[in-house]
């Protein structure tokens, strides 16, 4: 078996060299090509590519099709039988694709076959996954299995081997589960629904770096996208019993989920998984080869409309309880603040001899303040005291108008929640 190697790439530029540069010192004779996938990075990823490999080819992307349309579009070019997914941020260990290759030949014959995924500091972070029900939440094992490939539920698609004849039959990644996540166990259980199995190979071993800094830029739209591939899912591939327990799961989550981005990004993934249950269940309905019936389309309804209201309104109390604590904390008014704030800025303005509106300073006013009433207010401390207080204001203002604002986002939203699906 010849391996084609997929690589999506998205603002890489950190990680594609030792990504790059590991697949071809480790992989051995059973790697055919390299296909690097760059999703319209804005960064120098794409050049990086074309300049320091060219043993790699390169399919620069109009936009980001994410990581299932990256795939997509890669496996559309490869050549090989075998077709190895593998992500930006990994580094493969030597032996790993003989023995991925391995995992799909007898008498294993799995048609699809994953790696055992290691930190930075060489702890197993994937060993196999599942998805628990009845909150629909991807578990990764981190306990190494020694031994020959064993069946596992999926594997993760940050190192995922699959036979062409699997390909053929499952057809493309869902591009629905963008950016990312959830596209490879959706991708393993329709494997599964044609009775194609799934297998973890321990001998095959890949460090995932796992580098990212999304979470600390946008908590609430990080939520959100978990949330709406998790909600995605669910919808496709669970109903009866399972849709119940997962719904009554999910509402008595949000009394528990914590803070405000948590629950606002349930909001969003709620509404956009309504907005978009049309497209699902036409995904179901090509993906598996069947259809809900009216009655469970309206259970999927009704149990994402339901957890729509509930974030909403467990939003709406928190942002409640964050203006309370704001008007005990400061005790004034929005103009209040910002007119002491004005008068400390005018008080500090004169004291520095910066512009006074009172007119030019007088230059023995000017020499007396700068010789001896700075430095006596330094050593007092006075002018410190001064800035800690306009710092204060500056916060207190700040926090007034954040408040303000999540009030007037929340009232949105809410207009949006009571309009779908009532």
């Amino acid at each position: 078996m010849r391996a084609s190697v997929i690589v999506p790439v998205w603002n890489g530029s950190t990680v594609i060299d030792p990504c790059l540069d590991a697949v071809c010192a480790c992989s051995g004779a059973g790697l055919s090509e390299v296909i690097c996938v760059d999703n319209a990075s804005t960064d120098d990823s794409a050049a990086r590519i074309h300049a320091r490999h060219p043993e790699a080819r390169l399919l620069r992307q109009p936009v980001n099709l994410g990581f299932a349309g990256g795939v997509n579009a890669g496996v559309e070019a490869a050549r090989g039988d075998v077709l190895v997914l593998l992500n930006q941020d990994t580094v493969v260990q030597r032996g790993w694709l003989d023995a991925l290759l391995g995992g799909l030949a007898p008498p294993a014959r799995f048609g699809i076959a994953g790696a055992t995924m290691l930190d930075a500091g060489g702890g197993v972070n994937h060993a196999g996954a599942f998805v628990r029900r009845p909150d629909a939440e991807g578990i990764h094992v981190t306990t190494q299995a020694e031994g020959p490939p064993r069946v596992v539920e999926y594997v993760t698609g940050a190192t995922m081997a699959i036979t062409r004849a699997t390909w053929n039959s499952v057809g493309r990644f869902d591009q629905g589960y963008y950016p990312a996540y959830y596209e490879d166990c959706d991708y393993c259980y329709r494997a599964s629904h044609r009775g194609i199995r799934t297998g973890y190979v321990p001998g095959a071993r890949v460090v995932h770096l796992q580098r990212s800094t999304q979470p600390l830029r946008d908590p609430i739209r990080v939520v959100a996208n978990h949330s709406y591939v998790r909600y995605r899912f669910v919808a496709k591939h669970w109903e009866d019993a399972a849709l119940t327990a997962f719904f009554a799961a999910e509402r008595a989550a949000l009394a528990a989920v914590g803070g405000f981005p948590e629950v606002v990004g349930r909001v969003l993934a709620a509404r956009d998984l309504l907005r978009r249950l049309d497209d699902v269940l036409a995904c179901r309905g090509r993906d598996l080869g069947t259809r809900l019936d009216r009655a469970r389309r309206r259970q999927l309804q009704v149990g994402f409309a339901e957890i729509l209201r509930g974030a909403m309104a467990e939003a709406e109390r928190q942002c409640a309880i964050a203006e309370g604590e704001s008007s005990v904390l400061d005790g004034r008014s929005p103009a209040e603040i910002r007119g002491e704030e004005l008068a400390l800025l005018t008080c500090l303005q004169r004291r520095y001899g910066m512009t006074d509106p009172a007119g030019p300073e007088r230059p023995l006013r000017r020499w007396l303040r700068a010789l001896v009433l700075r430095p006596f207010r330094i050593v007092t401390g006075r002018d410190h005291a001064l800035l800690v207080a306009l710092a204060a204001l500056q916060q207190a203002r700040l926090d007034a108008v954040e408040v303000g604002a999540l009030h007037a986002q929340l009232r949105l939203l809410r207009l949006l929640a009571e309009n779908d699906h009532r």
